[in-house]
């Protein structure tokens, strides 16, 4: 396998493990969502005086609690970086190094790039942007991607770390929030502020940047917030640099860059998928680098190239040098010790007759003495393609290669270690805040006034719903009479019908059906059709609404009975037919479907009672209508009318007809106006037998009441069991959401390759 072939095998093999990572950062995400959720009903009960002192130690739990899901939610960060680690497509090398070490020099031998694309800096046109230079072998020629800041990001990361600092010494200078503010804003003059001298040559330095970007801001304001733009390779320059090849200061849209992403095939053939990222050199005045580098390194480098380049008059370790491997090794600290994923490089230079070799070396020998420690080191002439090939990458890939998945190993295993040890935390308190809220036992006075008072209230709802249906109960008296609204109703379309009112034909329109369906055969039966439609469509109006009415009023009685009566209008906020329905969610929600099952279905039963106009009164209408169907016997013997005079008589006799036996359906011992009644009783009485009843098993029966009013015990005797109830409420409440948690920790994924 070829060292490409090797990279690209890598790479693959990252890939499930961000998927991995993905689903770890979920489970931190529904673990602090459901603890969220718990937060309330917790402060509320450490709120409440009546039952605060019956949870002992719930604040100090929560208190606990915070530290490991504080420390989660900074190891979801943590992820993200490592997610972002496995989810390139490439193998990542940073090269970084003080400001005119021979960095961009390096980089122009490693790619084959010059000048023009990666300016060095020897003129001091180096400005700040990042680039990344991506191997891709099968490219002919070079281009960039130019990516922008937006006006926001330009705000931040540009303009206010210098106000930052300004504003130490000067308290009333705050940072702009807009570029159009930043434009408009006058700043302070040099030798304004009262501070050391070094200080003040420092805001003075700051000072200065700042002119700089409000000065030129016309000439790249323009480019903030653009979507990226693809250019070519000639023009990189004009967006990395601010000057040109004859060292004139003519570029200015840099300022406005976010980062440069230059794609290009590198001259070693076995370089594969690589990325070189060309951070902003370290040492001058700009704001903001040594941030940008952190960032850089915490989750987009897989290995560092330290870059220096010793004088050759004389060397040694220099502070800065020692402060930037300081601030790299911030990056993952820990997690992957900056050890095992860089090289220090230092840069031999034997141009103009000096060699500084020697002092290479001695920098080289010395470098544990200066508390620096690199996985390897290299001595190269950053200008010479071979020796930077031979010395320097091919050891660098190989080192990837070689070592790459271990890093990974290491960094995934420190971060499930974290993991798992605030995991354990959480748990542990966890289970206190579980062992507090336990249920206890129920004291025997407790149980012994529950019995007594169930006991009066089992014989109340019993007497109560009998009643219901019982001799002189208003549901027996009415039971096979008239229902008055039902018949007001069918009676005022009856006389409307019967009136003449209704009848929609006349001799005219009969001749307009004529003309339009030009014969006399088609114009009767379509006179038929239209009276028989408008007769059963008249028929239905209202018609639900009046049943409707007649059903609720009957569950109304029940609702009543169960939430006056049975007082349980104290859990369920009604006494009327809409406790059915809540009882049975109720009953649902709380699982106790197989505990209640007999009042379930009686519940069910009643709730779920409809009448219609289409099951009970539509087939008899209809039966009714057969007068009007052209298809009937008798319209059939009779003939076709020939002329609309014929129709209009016979259409009328026909429509009498239909009134006539409609009424017969609706009127006497056997018509449909006591049936809205009867229907309202035999549900009443099912419901009954079922809920007081059910069969001959009265303890049975008993018992199932029982299990229903025993939870909910302090909202129908607050009194007596108020405290208690509030009690378990919030008890069962927080054990709610516990196994809600408990279910996510169950569940809660490894970390692959760790």
């Amino acid at each position: 396998m070829s060292r490409t072939e090797r990279i690209e095998s890598i790479i693959a093999r990252r890939k499930p493990l961000a998927e991995n990572i993905n689903s770890i950062r979920s489970s931190i995400a529904k673990i602090s969502s459901a603890y969220e959720r718990m937060t309330p009903l917790c402060n509320a009960i450490l709120n409440d005086e009546s039952i605060a002192s019956e949870f002992p130690g719930m604040s100090e739990i929560l208190a606990s609690c915070e530290k490991p899901l504080n420390e989660l939610q900074r190891l979801r960060g943590d992820l993200s970086l490592i997610q972002n680690r496995f989810s390139r497509d490439t193998l990542n090398i940073a090269v970084i190094g003080r400001a005119r070490q021979g960095k961009s020099r390096l980089l122009q031998t490693i790619t084959g790039l010059t000048a023009e694309e990666i300016p060095d800096g020897d003129k001091a046109f180096c400005t700040g942007v990042r680039s990344d230079i991506i191997n891709d072998s099968n490219l002919a020629e070079a281009f960039a991607q130019v990516n922008f800041l937006t006006e926001r990001q330009f705000i931040d990361e540009r303009v206010a770390p210098y106000f930052r600092d300004l504003q130490e010494y000067k308290p009333d200078l705050f940072s702009p929030s807009s570029v159009y503010d930043f434009a408009s804003m006058r700043l302070p003059e040099p030798g304004t502020f009262k501070a050391s001298p070094e200080a003040s040559t420092q805001m003075n330095l700051h000072l200065q940047h700042l002119r700089d970007l409000q000065e030129h801001l016309p000439q790249y304001q323009d480019y903030l917030g653009k979507s990226p733009i693809r250019i070519e390779r000639s023009k990189i320059r004009e967006y990395v640099a601010q000057d040109n090849t004859k060292g004139e200061r003519v570029y200015f849209k840099h300022m406005a860059v976010a980062n440069v992403e230059i794609y290009c095939a590198f001259p070693n053939s076995d370089a594969g998928k690589l990325r070189l990222i060309d951070l902003p050199g370290l040492g001058d005045t700009r704001k903001g680098d040594t941030e940008q580098l952190v960032k850089a390194l915490s989750d987009q480098v897989d290995l560092v190239l330290f870059l220096s380049k010793p004088s050759s008059t004389g060397a040694a370790w220099q502070d800065n040098e020692i402060s930037l491997y300081s601030q790299a090794r911030r990056a993952l600290g820990d997690k992957l010790p900056i050890e095992r994923w860089s090289f220090w490089v230092f840069n031999r230079d034997s141009r103009k007759g000096a060699d500084n070799l020697t002092q290479c070396e001695l920098l080289r020998d010395s470098i544990k003495g200066a508390q620096i420690s690199v996985a390897d080191t290299v001595i190269a002439n950053c200008t010479r393609r071979e020796e930077v090939d031979s010395l320097l990458l091919d050891k660098a890939l190989d080192f990837l290669a070689g070592n790459i998945e271990r890093n990974d190993s290491e960094y995934a295993g420190h971060l499930q270690d974290e993991i798992s040890r605030s995991l354990s935390q959480l748990k542990e308190n966890l289970l206190r805040l579980h062992d507090i809220t336990r249920e206890g036992r129920e004291s025997d006075d407790d149980a012994d006034m529950f019995d007594s008072l169930f006991a009066k209230i089992w014989g109340k709802i019993k007497r109560g719903i009998q009643s219901c249906v019982g001799q002189g109960s208003e549901l027996m008296d009415a039971k096979n009479t008239p229902c008055e609204p039902l018949k007001e109703r069918i009676e005022a379309i009856f006389e409307e019908a019967e009136s003449g009112d209704s009848f929609t034909f006349n001799e005219k329109t009969i001749r307009e059906k004529y003309d339009e369906y030009g014969d006399t055969i088609s114009v009767y039966p379509e006179c038929l059709h239209i009276l028989r439609t408008q007769l059963s469509s008249r028929m239905q109006e209202n018609m639900d609404y009046i049943l409707d009415d007649v059903m609720t009023a009957m569950k109304d009685k029940f609702g009543y009975i169960l939430g006056n009566t049975g007082k349980l209008s104290g859990k369920f906020g009604c006494e009327n037919h809409e406790i059915l329905g809540r009882l049975t969610e109720y009953i649902k929600q709380n699982n106790l479907d197989d505990r209640l099952p007999t009042i379930l279905h009686g519940l069910e039963l009643l709730d779920g009672w409809r009448l219609s106009y289409r099951s009970f009164a539509q087939h008899r209408i209809r039966e009714a209508l057969n007068c009007l169907d052209p298809l009937d016997e008798a319209n059939i013997s009779q003939g076709t009318p020939t002329n609309p005079a014929q129709v209009l008589d016979l259409l009328q006799d026909l429509y009498e007809q239909a009134i006539y036996e409609m009424r017969k359906r609706f009127d006497g011992a056997n018509g449909i106006y006591p049936e809205p009644n009867n229907a309202a009783f035999a549900a009443a009485e099912e419901f009954k037998d079922i809920m007081i009843r059910s069969g001959s098993d009265e303890d049975m029966l008993r018992n199932e009441w029982r299990r229903l009013y025993r939870p909910i015990r302090g909202d129908i005797w607050p009194e007596e069991f108020g405290k208690t109830q509030r009690k378990r409420d919030a008890s069962a409440g927080i054990r709610g959401h516990l196994h809600e948690i408990d279910g996510i920790l169950q569940d809660f994924p490894r970390m692959k390759g760790a």
